[in-house]
């Protein structure tokens, strides 16, 4: 889903890492000092996917349940 404020056509791709319990990472990398980006979201069967900026501008997307 493109969000052209967020993450502008043509950017830099969004990696995501595959966990298995997405709000454990999401806080872990919150606390690791990330920032809040997009999400959580609800992608279908129980899975969501969230970004977070990390403290050298790059959005990391993390893919879990």
């Amino acid at each position: 889903m493109l969000d052209e404020q967020r993450n502008k056509r043509g950017g830099s791709p969004v990696p995501y890492w595959s966990v298995d319990s997405l709000e454990t990472a999401r806080e872990m990398l919150l606390g690791a000092g990330c920032i809040h980006h997009r999400g959580p979201l609800d992608v279908g069967d129980g899975r969501k996917i969230a970004q977070v900026v990390d403290p050298f501008g790059n959005i990391i997307g993390i893919d879990g349940y």
